[in-house]
Protein backbone atom coordinates (compact mmCIF):
# COMPACT_ATOMS: atom_id res chain seq x y z
CA UNK A 1 0.00 0.00 0.00
CA UNK A 2 2.74 2.62 0.80
CA UNK A 3 5.46 0.89 -0.82
CA UNK A 4 6.11 4.17 -3.09
CA UNK A 5 7.30 6.10 0.08
CA UNK A 6 10.06 2.89 0.68
CA UNK A 7 11.19 2.95 -2.37
CA UNK A 8 14.25 5.41 -2.83
CA UNK A 9 13.87 8.31 -5.91
CA UNK A 10 15.83 8.69 -8.63
CA UNK A 11 17.53 11.95 -9.05
CA UNK A 12 17.84 13.92 -11.99
CA UNK A 13 20.94 16.05 -12.29
CA UNK A 14 20.70 19.18 -14.64
CA UNK A 15 23.06 20.55 -16.18
CA UNK A 16 22.66 24.04 -14.54
CA UNK A 17 22.64 21.53 -10.91
CA UNK A 18 26.14 20.45 -12.26
CA UNK A 19 27.26 23.31 -13.23
CA UNK A 20 26.80 24.86 -10.01
CA UNK A 21 28.55 22.12 -8.27
CA UNK A 22 31.43 21.56 -10.23
CA UNK A 23 32.40 24.74 -11.89
CA UNK A 24 35.29 26.34 -10.54
CA UNK A 25 35.09 30.05 -8.87
CA UNK A 26 36.60 32.18 -11.98
CA UNK A 27 33.87 30.40 -14.34
CA UNK A 28 30.97 30.77 -11.87
CA UNK A 29 31.63 34.66 -11.59
CA UNK A 30 31.93 34.92 -15.48
CA UNK A 31 28.63 33.50 -16.20
CA UNK A 32 27.14 35.06 -13.62
CA UNK A 33 28.10 38.33 -14.69
CA UNK A 34 26.57 37.17 -18.18
CA UNK A 35 23.38 36.32 -17.01
CA UNK A 36 22.85 39.50 -14.68
CA UNK A 37 23.97 41.74 -17.88
CA UNK A 38 21.42 39.66 -20.03
CA UNK A 39 18.55 40.16 -17.14
CA UNK A 40 19.24 43.72 -17.04
CA UNK A 41 19.13 44.46 -20.96
CA UNK A 42 15.75 42.75 -20.97
CA UNK A 43 14.10 45.04 -17.87
CA UNK A 44 15.68 48.29 -19.94
CA UNK A 45 13.26 46.85 -22.92
CA UNK A 46 10.67 46.30 -20.97
CA UNK A 47 10.70 49.81 -19.53
CA UNK A 48 11.33 50.95 -22.97
CA UNK A 49 8.50 49.71 -24.20
CA UNK A 50 6.70 51.13 -21.59
CA UNK A 51 7.33 54.69 -22.18
CA UNK A 52 6.34 54.07 -25.19
CA UNK A 53 3.20 53.25 -24.49
CA UNK A 54 2.49 55.59 -22.24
Amino acid sequence: MFSWLLKPRTTYNSNLSEFVRNAKSREKKRVYARVIDKAIEAQNEVIERQKATS
